[in-house]
């Protein structure tokens, strides 16, 4: 296999290890700095990192021509010459340990902006990035201003680093009291804005949800996070629409919001911000349920722990996140405060053309 030693950029060191892939020349000057452009070319690469090593790399997907250029963010993807250039499919490592974006430019002058859906944490396998999703006018969410994830009382310090990087500023924390005084946070040294908005259901709190497991009471271990959804729509509006606030203020982004589990609290978080976007439902769900991939929560997983029961199978709907969760939630908004979209601008305060100047392409 030939190793081809591609140009330093101004912000990496980058190298090939893939036949194909050849070294970038300066006769290759670009001026356009549209990251999204004809062709919808966004499947045709991924970009994922070592968790480790905090390393990205990029697998092409498909034959062709291609020129993969990188930047700091978004604002500041150098065009002038490509970090990598190829005709072939195949992964490659990319030099640099640092959060970066990238942009995919394809023979027909199509490109794509990509970035890292997980990031790379040891301490936190469910922080991840919410931009490149598609809206319904065919625009995307930006790559590196809003994360979602759960608790980070386990990040090291090279995850530390990592997230320093983003620069990451603002921390919005829906855990209750008793949950972060329990489990406290680390955050980067970049973080400049720590705030709280608890949510802590009552209706949940009073159900003994411990013995819900012993007793092995799968349909009431579901109704508990059915039941939580609901709730989180009805009694936490004041909340939701504080973290709306945050969110359009212009100086406290990059952000990351997180409950305990990253899956329900800030799920909901997360689905009303892409829909605030324009995001559709079957997408919106879609990034709720990749929560069980990305904790790795299975029913053999629980199975193993717990034995063949049905104690298991409770923990796992408890561990978990379903598609009746958030449905609850979209079911409740539609049918209590006449659809998504009076939800959010009747009772949250949100403005949709503001809030989609700030996060869209």
């Amino acid at each position: 296999m030939k190793e081809y030693l591609l140009r330093m950029s101004k912000w990496c060191f980058v190298f090939a290890a893939f036949a194909g892939v050849v070294a970038c020349s300066d006769d290759d000057a670009e001026v356009n700095t549209d990251l999204y452009s004809g062709t919808d070319i966004t499947s045709y690469a991924s970009i994922t990192a070592n968790k480790e090593t905090k390393k990205a790399r990029v697998e092409i997907l498909k034959d062709g021509t291609w020129k993969l250029y990188g930047g700091e963010s978004s604002s500041s993807i150098v065009f002038d010459e490509p970090l990598l250039q190829g005709s072939t499919k195949g992964m490659t490592e990319l030099g640099t340990s640092k959060f970066q974006l990238y942009c995919l430019e394809w023979s027909d002058g199509a490109r794509a902006a990509l970035g890292i859906r997980r990031l790379p944490l040891v301490g936190q396998s469910n922080f991840r990035d919410l931009g490149g999703y598609k809206t319904k006018d065919g625009r995307r969410v930006k790559w590196g201003l809003v994360f979602r994830s759960g608790k980070c009382n386990s990040l090291t310090d090279e995850d530390l680093a990592y997230l320093a990087s983003i620069p990451l500023k603002t921390v919005v924390d829906f855990r209750s009291n008793e949950e972060r005084d329990a489990e406290p946070d680390k955050v980067p040294t970049t973080t400049i804005n720590r705030i709280n908005f608890p949510i802590a259901p009552g209706n949940l709190s009073s159900t003994d949800i411990g013995e819900v497991i012993r007793r092995g009471d799968v349909a009431a271990a579901k109704q508990y996070l059915v039941d939580g959804n609901r709730e989180f729509v009805t009694d936490f509006q004041a909340e939701y629409k504080s973290y709306f606030e945050t969110l359009m203020q212009t100086d406290k982004t990059p952000l990351m919001f997180h409950c305990t589990a990253g899956k329900d609290r800030a799920g909901l978080a997360a689905a009303l911000f892409l829909a605030a976007l324009g995001v559709d439902r079957e997408t919106i769900v879609e990034d709720y349920m990749l929560t069980n991939e990305l904790t790795g929560v299975t029913l053999e997983g629980m199975k193993a722990l717990y034995g063949d029961n049905n104690m298991a199978v409770c923990m796992y709907y408890i561990g978990s996140v379903q598609k009746e969760y958030i449905e609850m939630a979209l079911t409740t908004i539609d049918n209590n405060y006449g659809g998504m979209e009076k939800f959010l601008t009747q009772q949250l305060g949100v403005d949709l053309d503001k809030i989609r100047k700030l996060y869209l392409y």
